[in-house]
């Protein structure tokens, strides 16, 4: 833990050699379950949409120990205002990759003990309008493996694996009893430009909530700031990754934002707050309004009698 490293060597905005692929939304509908959200970045002051897309492994929620998601983030460029651009037909062609292979990493690194390292393809979401194909221009993507091993089973969930069954760790408390192991050092959630040595890294479960009759699991990571699209999330079993901060995205770490466009009137909130699924904000709205209703007719037939 000692002698940590400044990442502003290792800042995400740094460019790697890597091989660029792209992935045809429509064949992944076509293949898999995908539960599509649409997040807004009013917090934050400008008026824009993320759109996500949990994409649902075939044996997810089967009892097979087989429950992946790969979790697709169309992010906004505050420049252009347009989140997506047209990509020539022939380019796709060249760099095109089947949906069928979506899934491969991510069980590799959950189940094969000689398992390739991670290759360092970036893969970009294509969508296809008439006879038309556009890319997202700004797309991260998180593969998870989504488990409930027993508490009494330590499970080392690294940067990928969602343990609903752990018991729940706020972050104060690991504040805390990282103090005490290691009383000279900084936090590394307090400052992004330290290191977590990756047999710590985490990915704690917060807190769980139940709303609207779904229950919500609350993470937050633990791990050293490279290129995480976000450290902290909202996960419901049936319904997938509902909310994010993504306040690296918008405030990265040791980088400069650009300063045209509606990059200009961002504003750094008060804490990180996470951007909810709109879709589920309006339906737990629609259950509130349902119940107040019933309730109020159940009262007057109570004083009618």
């Amino acid at each position: 833990m000692k002698n940590l490293l400044y990442l502003l060597l290792l800042c995400s905005c740094a460019i790697m050699a890597q091989e660029q692929k792209y992935i045809f939304l429509d064949s992944i509908t076509s293949n898999y379950t995908v539960k599509k959200y649409t997040l807004s970045t009013l917090p934050y002051k400008v008026d824009y949409e993320i759109e996500i897309y949990n994409v649902f492994s075939k044996n997810y929620g089967k009892g097979l120990d087989s429950d992946f998601i790969v979790l697709f983030s169309v992010l906004p460029d505050l420049e252009s205002k347009n989140s997506w651009q047209e990509i020539p037909f022939d380019m796709l062609q060249k760099k095109y990759m089947p949906a069928k292979k979506l899934f491969d990493r991510i069980y590799r690194k959950t189940y094969e003990m000689d398992s390739k390292k991670d290759d360092n393809t970036t893969l970009s979401l294509v969508k296809k309008v008439k006879n038309k194909y556009f890319v997202a221009k700004n797309c991260r993507i998180n593969e998870f493996f989504c488990t409930n091993i027993p508490s009494e089973m330590s499970v080392a969930t690294g940067r990928y694996i969602i343990d609903t069954n752990q018991a729940t760790m706020p972050i104060s408390v690991l504040k805390s009893l990282y103090k005490k192991r290691y009383p000279n050092e900084v936090f590394p959630l307090d400052d992004k430009h330290w290191i977590v040595p990756k047999y710590l890294e985490h990915i704690y479960l917060e807190n769980v909530e139940e709303k609207e009759g779904d229950t919500i699991y609350y993470f937050y990571l633990y791990a050293t700031y490279f290129v995480e699209s976000f450290d902290k999330f909202a996960y419901i079993k049936d319904r997938g990754i509902v909310a994010a901060s993504y306040y690296e995205f918008f405030f990265p770490i040791g980088c400069k934002t650009p300063i045209s466009g509606d990059w200009i009137k961002l504003r750094t909130p008060y804490k990180k707050e996470l951007f909810w699924a709109e879709e589920l904000k309006k339906e737990w709205r629609d259950k509130e309004l349902k119940w107040q209703k019933e309730r109020e007719r159940e009262e007057k037939e109570i004083i009618g009698r």
